[in-house]
Formats: C-alpha cells, structure tokens, sequence
C-alpha cells in the first residue's frame, strides 16, 4: 500500500483487514438496538471513534452502514464544527464518497 494513510479502497481491496482499519483509525465498534430508522452513527470519545450500529438491521446494511461511518472519518467531518454543515449535506458527501469507491472497486 502506497503512503502511511490507510484508506478504504485498501479495505475494500482485500489489502487489509476490518480489524486492521479499525485498529488504525482507533475505532471502537458497539452493536445495540437503536430506534428503526437509525442504522448507525459516528462519534469522537477521548481518543476512541465510536462507531454504533443498529443490531436489529440485516448484516448487508449493517455492513454498507459500517462503511458509510468509515467515510465520515475519511471526510474529516469529525473534525469539523457542525455549524459550519447542515447534516444532510454530511451524510449526502458520505454516501457520495461510498458510491465513488464501490464504483471504483467493483470496475
């Protein structure tokens, strides 16, 4: 793998593992019943990403949640002040990011 930044190309790739990203981003993954309309969601706590996802969804959304949380990181949007974003305009970048790379991989 090219460069110190590992990337979810590379895990898409086979490249690495989840466990490998995760490691590397510092994510701690929870599964809990969360009401039907919330896959999933992404937060920072302490030096820890908490990814929570939605026990009671199929195993492919909660795979394609997963990564969608996994873009957040990428995107940086952890990082920036919510004021700044409207929340649609987040999860639209990170759904647009996931379509890009699955496009990609999949070609």
């Amino acid at each position: 793998m090219k460069g110190s930044v590992i990337v979810l190309i590379s895990l898409l790739n086979k490249e690495i593992s989840q466990e490998e990203y995760m490691s590397y981003y510092n994510i701690k993954l929870i599964k809990t019943a969360l009401p039907r309309r919330i896959y999933g969601f992404i937060f920072g706590y302490r030096n820890l990403n908490m990814i929570v996802i939605n026990k009671n969804i199929s195993k492919e959304k909660s795979n394609t949640t997963l990564l969608h949380e996994f873009a957040h990181l990428e995107l940086n949007h952890l990082s920036k002040v919510c004021l700044d974003f409207k929340i649609e305009g987040i999860e639209d970048e990170a759904d647009r990011y996931i379509d890009f790379l699955l496009g990609r991989w999949q070609s």
